[in-house]
């Protein structure tokens, strides 16, 4: 952990910790997160500090060159929203994906729960041969053309 990271807003300790995050910090968790965090995304959710670390090891396992762009963020003691863009690799492929993420926070400033906001049918359902090609129809279809 950042020597300071302890004696900072805990807004600005995840932001530290997760524009920071690689498999190797997964050590730290305990750090940053409660016990008992709650967390769900589009795809995953999970109970406890386990359960995180098992998400975020797999989430490197998918992706390759993970690096977290944030690039706003609003929040006190209690609760936080940080926009951000993920840039990975996967199959070979440069992406990215924009999200926003909520956070609560105890009296120690760790993450009692994270609640992450993405758009799962851009960012996972079209990487999936056929589905892509499907979505992408759909949204043809009902886009708004003024």
């Amino acid at each position: 952990m950042h020597r300071n990271a302890q004696t900072l807003h805990p807004v600005a300790r995840i932001t530290y910790f997760l524009a920071n995050l690689q498999p190797e910090s997964l050590e730290q968790l305990g750090e940053h997160y409660s016990e008992r965090v709650q967390f769900d995304d589009p795809i995953n959710e999970g109970h406890g500090l386990d359960d995180l670390r098992v998400i975020f090891e797999d989430l490197f396992k998918q992706l390759k060159n993970i690096s977290l762009d944030i690039t706003d963020s609003r929040g006190d003691e209690q609760a936080a929203f940080l926009k951000w863009v993920m840039r990975y690799r996967f199959r070979g492929k440069a992406r990215e994906l924009p999200g926003v993420s909520y956070f609560t926070f105890n009296k120690e400033g760790k993450v009692t729960s994270q609640r992450d906001y993405w758009d799962a049918a851009e960012g996972v359902y079209a990487e999936i041969p056929g589905i892509g090609l499907t979505l992408r129809g759909i949204r043809k279809m009902v886009q708004v053309r003024p």
